[in-house]
């Protein structure tokens, strides 16, 4: 077989379409009604199914607050980071990513109420989790609904990696 009877056989089936396209119109037509059927409850399975999934999602929804420190000044590439960061938490949210993008999303507030500005990300539990464990150098991580009083409890601050030398750890 060579390549111009390829060709050929292609043009010559080509040359049929109008008349498979004409007999599954007719066919559709004919079943027309079984299709409905079928496609009307497995559409309307997918919908609830992307409902019930939203909802399970905007329930799992939690938020955490970022306070600068004193002598906060994060760098350049610290910024970009966490920029980076909070731009991939929405894909790292639905494993299967069948969960609804509106249901995943990240918020950010950034607030200022006449003390030093918070920086307060609201996301599903999952996320925040990865969110909080990498934040700001210098930055303080608490609960936004947690009151903000001089004996609020125990505040952890996040002061870097630990350098190497000084622990004892070979590098």
């Amino acid at each position: 077989m060579t390549v111009v009877d390829i060709i050929n056989s292609v043009l010559g089936a080509a040359a049929h379409a109008p008349q498979l396209a004409h007999s599954a119109s007719a066919a559709a037509a004919a079943n027309l009604p079984g299709i409905v059927l079928v496609t009307v409850p497995l559409l309307a399975a997918l919908a609830a199914g992307q409902v019930l999934l939203a909802r399970r999602a905007l329930a799992d929804r939690a938020g955490v607050e970022f306070l600068p420190g004193p002598g906060f000044e994060p760098g350049e590439e610290d910024i970009l980071r966490f920029a980076h960061q909070l731009a991939r938490a929405q894909a790292s949210a639905s494993r299967w990513h069948l969960t609804p993008r509106r249901a995943t999303a990240v918020r950010i507030r950034l607030t200022s109420s006449g003390g030093p500005p918070s920086f307060r990300v609201e996301a599903r539990t999952r996320t925040l989790a990865l969110i909080s464990r990498h934040a700001y150098v210098g930055c303080q991580v608490r609960d936004p609904e947690q009151e903000v009083t001089a004996a609020s409890g125990v505040t952890i601050t996040f002061e870097g990696p630990a350098d190497l030398e000084s622990t004892g750890v070979a590098a």
